[in-house]
């Protein structure tokens, strides 16, 4: 008997295409699957913990089975926390689909971010933004911060990636592909984001 992971990959393979995008982002379909785990997910960490599940099971009235069919499924190592990682490798879903789906699902940029100079799609700025987050949650040091972000946005979107975190005032003067630059304030920290063109 097929899991329904299986049966959500058969059947979201047969669907026709979806209308054309606008030219910077990608198409994305609807996808009700995505929709409980942002649902669930309320701290937009990208990782659904028990407690979260429990709540969402409250909510709406679900049987405790509920928890244990979702980390069955989705909880890949067996760590308790489901990771938007392991829940679209189960899917056959792409990590940048998912996360352009939760931004349409959102809505843009969160509004504690305070643009300072943007030279970019809104669906990449909300990638970086979501990118330093969890930088910020998993390190303190800046060094540290800005050396994960670097990494994750080479991965995603292709080398050379420059990060700069500063506090207080700056002066900046620079080089960068087009529609590939990002500044921002976020808590007391200020980003300087952007990509250099190919030597």
């Amino acid at each position: 008997k097929p899991d329904l992971a299986s049966v959500y990959r058969h059947t979201h393979h047969l669907r026709s295409p979806p209308p054309t995008a606008k030219p910077d982002e990608p198409v994305i379909e609807a996808n009700p699957f995505l929709d409980a785990f942002i649902a669930i997910d309320e701290d937009g960490s990208e990782t659904i913990t028990v407690e979260e599940l429990r709540n969402y099971m409250k909510k709406n009235n679900f049987q405790e089975s509920f928890i244990k069919k979702w980390l069955k499924m989705f909880d890949l190592n067996s760590d308790g926390v489901i990771s938007l990682d392991e829940f679209c490798e189960v899917l056959g879903l792409q990590m940048k689909n998912a996360r352009m789906y939760r931004r349409k699902v959102q809505g843009g940029l969160p509004a504690e971010v305070t643009v300072i100079s943007s030279s970019m799609a809104e669906w990449m700025q909300v990638i970086i933004v979501e990118t330093v987050r969890r930088a910020s949650g998993r390190f303190r040091d800046e060094r540290d911060i800005s050396n994960d972000i670097k990494q994750h946005l080479d991965a995603e979107f292709g080398k050379l990636w420059q990060v700069v975190i500063v506090m207080g005032q700056y002066f900046a003067s620079y080089s960068h592909e087009p529609e590939m630059s990002f500044f921002f304030k976020l808590g007391n920290r200020v980003y300087l984001i952007w990509k250099t063109p190919p030597p």
